[in-house]
């Protein structure tokens, strides 16, 4: 657990934790930042009372400007020595736990546009902007950005924006489905808080079974994914908190009053 961050300023509002990340003057990701991180993501999927994570920049110009490129020119020297030792394999977030909203706030780039794809959800300002920026200085995205990009925008676009290295704008990255959603500077983090809150309030048996049973898929058959989700459906319609869901809505089904007094009472649960 990290007791003091150094590079980030944490917040908490009930059951949402959100991470500022603050490494002046052009808030570079680097070997350190990367792993405070991690510890900081560790902690809130183990701390029960919390079920979303917001990350975004304590900076109001700079969002990841990129990762550090003076530690990729120390690699390449290594690599060309023989003296670099082989990486680890690099693991994603858990995709049995929790979802994490990231409000991109300003602009970013390279490893700064890897790191919020491997976020659930991503809100960008129309002030911000975005590049895959690798090909400029002759490499290729070497945090995720040649697999997870494709992924969700499809070969050809991702092939396009990252050969040419051009900055892309909010609304475009919601037209193609790089980002789920352009937002007013103003309304940007009101916005993220409001989503946030809505997905706090699900409850969070079903919010981690629907995240495992998507991401899990995705590398799938169609035949093992059908499988993988007959087998979550069956954990998900035993679970006490569906029982009793359920329950209460058959019971209530004809009685739209008293479907709307369950509604609150979950919802105050959600929030206790």
């Amino acid at each position: 657990m990290v007791n003091e961050p150094k590079y980030f300023k944490v917040e908490k509002e009930g059951p949402i934790v959100i991470w500022k990340f603050y490494n002046p003057p052009r808030n570079l990701w680097d070997a350190e930042t990367g792993p405070e991180f991690l510890q900081l993501v560790e902690s809130f999927y183990q701390d029960r009372n919390l079920r979303v994570g917001i990350f975004t920049s304590g900076m109001p110009d700079v969002f990841i400007q990129h990762y550090d490129v003076s530690l990729l020119v120390k690699m390449g020297e290594q690599l060309l020595q023989g003296t670099l030792p082989p990486p680890p394999r690099r693991v994603g977030f858990r995709r049995d736990s929790k979802p994490i909203i990231v409000a991109i706030n300003a602009p970013l780039a390279g490893g700064g546009l890897e790191l919020t794809m491997s976020f659930d959800f991503r809100f960008m300002s129309r002030a911000a902007s975005a590049a895959q920026s690798e090909v400029s200085v002759g490499i290729l995205a070497g945090g995720g950005g040649t697999q997870r990009m494709p992924r969700l925008i499809g070969l050809g676009r991702a092939l396009e924006i990252q050969l040419t290295g051009r900055r892309i704008f909010a609304d475009e990255a919601e037209r193609i489905g790089l980002i789920t959603r352009a937002c007013d500077p103003l309304r940007l983090m009101p916005e993220v808080m409001e989503f946030a809150r809505e997905l706090a309030n699900k409850p969070p048996l079903a919010v981690s079974l629907i995240r495992r049973c998507m991401y899990e898929g995705m590398n799938m058959t169609l035949d093992d994914g059908l499988a993988l989700e007959s087998e979550l459906f069956r954990e998900a319609v035993k679970s006490s908190d569906a029982l009793e869901r359920m329950r209460a809505y058959v019971a209530v089904s004809q009685d739209p009053q008293r479907a709307e007094e369950l509604r609150k009472q979950w919802e105050k649960q959600a929030q206790a």
